[in-house]
């Protein structure tokens, strides 16, 4: 009896200490687990912290590249198309109207601009606006005018912006040798010109920088000497009926540009009497 109970203690003892191994092993393979899973999360956790960054750095490039683009549109060439969809605060920072910058009044010195008793350099303002081009899209658009009339005509440009009514081009005088003939010829709008009226030897209301042409083209400037009528510039003619149905036509019921510089207090040349001046208005003053 004694020896059978021996037996059955030590093979109780053998199978507490089986037990005891196989927990141990199952506890050895959970920790290995664990700490695999521990690996893999760290990996997966680096992973995205590395696409996060890479996804910040090229938000921070693409910032940068559009800030520099913002400010190259400053600078530009007069008709450069806007590339950017603007926020609003963009648009806003790309109508502005300054003293003329030195290499401005390089372009314009001899040509738009010569030393005179009526209008000092520092009465004028340099503003660059954007406009919707023929093509529908934005361009960067330049113009100097009388400091009388800069915040008017920036007001003026961005409601007519907004709106997208078109303009051909917008760029100086100078960049037609201050010939007011090549520019209407080239629909370009304008406004400042040191010059006199045509035929005459008074100042023009452009000579001051008080008044604006704009798609003279679609717009004629229209006389009658001698009962002949006479329309310029070439090519306008079938423009200068303005019972016809245009595109570009300043004029008629509720047509914005008109509606806008008339609030304003501009005179709208095609008003007047003796002559037409459709593309034309200006304002009273210096």
């Amino acid at each position: 009896m004694k020896k059978k109970s021996v037996k059955m203690v030590i093979s109780a003892a053998g199978m507490a200490i089986c037990l005891l191994c196989g927990s141990c092993g199952g506890k050895e393979e959970s920790r290995g687990a664990l700490e695999m899973e521990g690996t893999a999360g760290k990996k997966a956790e680096e992973a995205s912290r590395q696409v996060w960054e890479e996804q910040e750095e090229r938000k921070q490039q693409e910032a940068q590249e559009r800030a520099a683009r913002l400010e190259s549109y400053r600078t530009c060439s007069s008709g450069t198309r806007i590339k950017d969809v603007l926020s609003e605060e963009e648009t806003d920072s790309l109508f502005y109207a300054s003293e003329i910058p030195a290499e401005v009044f390089r372009r314009m010195n001899g040509v738009s601009y010569v030393e005179n008793d009526n209008i000092a350099l520092a009465d004028l303002r340099y503003l660059r606006m954007l406009y919707v081009g023929f093509d529908g899209e934005p361009h960067v658009g330049e113009m100097v005018a009388n400091v009388q009339i800069a915040d008017t005509l920036l007001e003026i440009f961005r409601t007519l912006y907004d709106n997208g009514y078109q303009i051909e081009k917008m760029r100086l005088i100078d960049d037609y040798g201050g010939d007011d003939d090549a520019s209407c010829l080239d629909n370009n709008t304008s406004c400042f010109n040191y010059r006199v009226v045509e035929g005459s030897t008074r100042l023009s209301r452009h000579a001051y920088g008080m008044a604006i042409d704009i798609n003279p083209v679609y717009n004629p400037y229209v006389t009658y000497e001698n009962g002949v009528e006479h329309i310029s510039p070439e090519g306008s003619e079938p423009y200068a009926d303005r019972s016809a149905d245009f595109p570009h036509k300043i004029g008629g019921e509720g047509e914005l540009c008109l509606e806008l510089f008339e609030e304003q207090g501009f005179t709208w040349g095609g008003n007047w009497r003796t002559l037409k001046d459709y593309q034309h208005f200006q304002m009273s003053g210096t």
